[in-house]
């Protein structure tokens, strides 16, 4: 992006703490872009990533509204690596553009740091996109307990979610910053709050 908007890339596998993350950083008054809520109005109904979601994985995809229901097309998509892709290769490009018009929009505003929070940044390639990139790390029973209480998965179910990622060695080791969320909530506001703090600002 230009040079008056620092981009910050914020990864981390499934469970490991980047929504609580998030919540600090904007308590801090930063701005975040989560790609996930991107994502899902990239394929409301009437857009072009809806109907090809519908072309590609059927109408058992929808609710009763006709918008995609995100528990029975990740039924399909995490057990199923090529049809995984396929979604990804649909969805990624659509989300990637509505993010991009954002980073625009604040650049205009004259923000002057932007938090783009992606869980798969490396893989989609969403790591051109940002100046830095910070991953939030855990372990791996802590992620485990929290993936099932937060969503309702099995234990099958979130180590296949886990395996479509990279490793915790793999982000880590092309990452800018690492943020362990490994203790209390406060332990983790403290950390966050001293990255943030340490990033230069104009105001």
């Amino acid at each position: 992006m230009g040079a008056q908007v620092l981009v910050i890339g914020l990864t981390g596998g499934i469970g490991t703490g980047k929504t609580e993350v998030t919540h600090v950083l904007r308590e801090l008054g930063a701005v975040v872009i989560e790609s996930d809520k991107v994502a899902h109005e990239s394929y409301e109904p009437g857009t072009e990533a809806h109907g090809l979601i519908v072309s590609r994985f059927g109408d058992d995809v929808l609710d009763e509204f006709g918008s995609i229901d995100r528990k029975s097309l990740g039924k399909i998509v995490f057990s199923d690596s090529a049809r995984r892709l396929e979604l990804e290769e649909i969805v990624w490009p659509a989300t990637r553009k509505l993010t991009l018009a954002r980073l625009e929009n604040e650049e205009k505003r004259g923000t002057e740091v932007v938090i783009v929070e992606v869980p798969k940044l490396f893989e989609s390639g969403w790591d051109q996109i940002a100046d830095v990139v910070w991953t939030v790390e855990s372990p791996s029973g802590e992620i485990n307990k929290r993936v099932e209480q937060r969503s309702g998965l099995g234990r099958s179910e979130t180590d296949a979610r886990v395996a479509a990622q990279l490793t915790r060695e793999e982000r880590i080791a092309i990452s800018d910053r690492v943020i362990e969320n490994n203790g209390t909530l406060e332990e983790l506001i403290a950390q966050v709050s001293r990255i943030w703090e340490s990033i230069p600002k104009k105001k």
